[in-house]
């Protein structure tokens, strides 16, 4: 009962650490770290499935070859300990990692070699999903094969612990608690290594075991299994989480910014990518909020940016009158750009121009919204989208608008 509920804890938290690494690898498929998780989680996934007994008896049914689930089992163990090792290795030192990785590579492909020619020469009268090692332990040809597994896997697992022990020093507080829960699932696979180990040499030695083998075996790959697919689950569960408490600012935000982005949208339709059918209703949308708010900040700034430099005496009118009003900073700022941007795009509609002295800094703010912080610059964009609708604003745009033509720069 142990056996059956071990395999299936380890196959379930390995299945959804797999799911969670499709997704992401299905959005940066080109992403080395991705790969090598999806790796990782599919070569556990394989090797505690191939492991159950079920499982185990009708892969040797199908192929005719008595305990070929075995050597499926440990050679996808060993492809899983394998993508352990260049992920931390691309972490660690991404411009060596496919060199060293390429030396490790070698070991572990003389390694399987070794194991295919020993299996082959192995005489198994008959599938033994559970106590292989117990009843072909002493089989010269099984302790050939079981040496090679073993070296391989535990070499692998020594360079793991030893590499992720100096990453960890240099990783963030997140991202230390998920290699500290990697690290710990190859510590109890050093475990299973030694155990397995232990019990081959005792059974060559005609010496019987005092504790039963398969229970041990698979609590150990339970708790190596479940810990490293732990590892990254809990990295998507708390990105998943800091949506979640981000999605009431993310969502205000986006809604805030449609007053801008539809004066600037009627001004010029060519910004939207995918037009909507009622751009003059706000959108109430609420799915993949991250990228509509990214998006609407692009088409804010490429609007900006087809309306060009912005008249800083008129901004500048309009932060004075918001300062004196009692505005906060940020505010009285956003009011300036705010009577910038409605005169800018009236002289946009007839064809004319503004030709006074730019402030650089309010036209490179305008601009930042391709920065990799979207949320900081949708606020500052917000704040000006708000600030259309203050009566301070529009009278600095209407009184500059009204002033004779004289009054203003050519």
């Amino acid at each position: 009962m142990l056996v059956t509920v071990g395999h299936l804890v380890a196959a379930f938290v390995a299945a959804v650490a797999f799911l969670v690494k499709l997704r992401a690898l299905s959005r940066d498929p080109a992403n080395p770290r991705i790969l090598a998780s999806a790796g990782i989680c599919l070569g556990m996934g394989v090797a505690v499935t191939a492991g159950w007994a079920p499982v185990h008896s009708l892969i040797d049914r199908v192929s005719g070859v008595p305990n070929l689930a075995k050597l499926v089992e440990h050679g996808s163990a060993l492809l899983a300990a394998a993508a352990i090792q260049f992920l931390f290795l691309h972490l660690g030192d991404p411009g060596r990692a496919r060199r060293l990785m390429a030396r490790r590579g070698v070991f572990l492909a003389v390694a399987f070699g070794v194991m295919v020619a020993a299996f082959s020469r192995a005489d198994f009268p008959e599938s033994e999903p559970l106590h292989f090692a117990e009843r072909y332990g002493d089989l010269p040809p099984v302790g050939v094969y079981m040496l090679a597994f073993l070296t391989c896997l535990g070499v692998t697992v020594v360079d793991i612990l030893r590499v992720s022990a100096g990453y960890a020093r240099y990783a963030g507080a997140r991202l230390r608690t998920s290699m500290r829960l990697l690290s710990a699932g190859a510590a109890f696979g050093a475990g299973f290594v030694a155990h397995k180990a232990l019990f081959i040499c005792l059974k060559l030695a005609g010496v019987a075991p005092p504790w039963p083998e398969p229970a041990a075996t698979q609590t150990l790959i339970m708790l190596s299994v479940s810990l490293i697919g732990a590892s990254f689950v809990l990295a998507t569960v708390r990105k998943a989480a800091d949506g979640v408490r981000a999605w009431p600012r993310r969502y205000a935000t986006h809604r805030d910014l449609h007053a801008l982005w539809y004066l600037l949208y009627r001004a010029m339709p060519t910004i939207a990518l995918h037009p909507p059918r009622r751009p003059e209703a706000d959108s109430r949308w609420a799915w993949r909020l991250g990228e509509r708010l990214y998006r609407r900040c692009v088409e804010i700034s490429d609007g900006l940016r087809t309306l060009g430099p912005l008249d800083e005496s008129v901004a500048g009118a309009a932060r004075q009158r918001a300062v004196a009003a009692g505005w906060s900073r940020e505010r009285a700022d956003a009011a300036g750009e705010a009577a910038a941007i409605l005169v800018a795009l009236r002289r946009f509609a007839s064809g004319a121009t503004a030709t006074r002295e730019v402030d650089p800094a309010l036209e490179s703010q305008s601009m930042a919204v391709a920065q990799a912080d979207v949320q900081a610059d949708a606020s500052r964009l917000a704040l000006v989208s708000t600030a259309l609708s203050e009566e301070l604003v529009r009278a600095v745009a209407a009184r500059t608008l009204d002033a004779p033509a004289g009054g203003q720069q050519a």
